[in-house]
């Protein structure tokens, strides 16, 4: 397996590795407002947020990056676009819910945008992994530990677990996404 390392893959490491303890940190003080008794105004609440934004845009920068590395074709562009503009869309609503002076999202961005965002970063691990540049194995529990999210915010916890193996590839360089085990690596 070629050991050398790309700038992308390089960079993928540290989105990689924070998204998941983002998203554990938003559903751990989520969980703490709940107790507290308070609901979407307490400082936890607020904090949750922070690191669920902190999330989404390490997510974004995954989305970019996995793109940039992969061969381009009319596929991965669309992921690409989708995804980012579907993590401007969560941003937007993230804010929303921070800062209650901006304005609330539109129906139709805040239907459409979660989807759009898990189907760029969807297809982009999954170009990778047909490609042989990402492990499907590892591609299914990303799958699963958004499926967590979308199911239940309560399974945030669970599903940063699942994703921090799910993202183990990118952490670790375990298995490079610049790396094709078609290609004759010079040794």
């Amino acid at each position: 397996m070629d050991q050398s390392r790309s700038p992308v893959t390089e960079s993928a490491r540290v989105p990689a590795s924070w998204v998941p303890l983002l998203l554990f940190a938003y559903g751990t003080f989520r969980f703490i407002d709940r107790i507290g008794g308070s609901d979407r105004s307490g400082p936890w609440w607020v904090i949750g947020h922070v690191c669920f934004l902190g999330a989404i845009l390490g997510i974004a920068a995954l989305i970019v990056l996995l793109w940039r590395e992969l061969d381009r074709s009319i596929v991965t562009d669309i992921a690409d676009v989708a995804g980012v503009a579907g993590a401007a869309a969560f941003v937007w609503v993230v804010l929303g819910d921070i800062f209650p002076a901006i304005d609330d999202a539109p129906d139709l961005v805040t239907a459409l945008g979660p989807p759009a965002f898990l189907i760029g970063l969807f297809t982009l691990l999954g170009v990778a992994a047909r490609r042989g540049q990402f492990p499907w194995p590892h591609w299914v529990l990303v799958v699963i530990g958004f499926g967590c999210v979308v199911a239940s915010l309560d399974l945030l916890p669970l599903a940063a677990i699942v994703l921090l193996l799910g993202f183990e590839p990118l952490r670790t360089l375990r298995r490079l996404v610049g790396h094709r085990p078609s290609e004759r690596v010079p040794r």
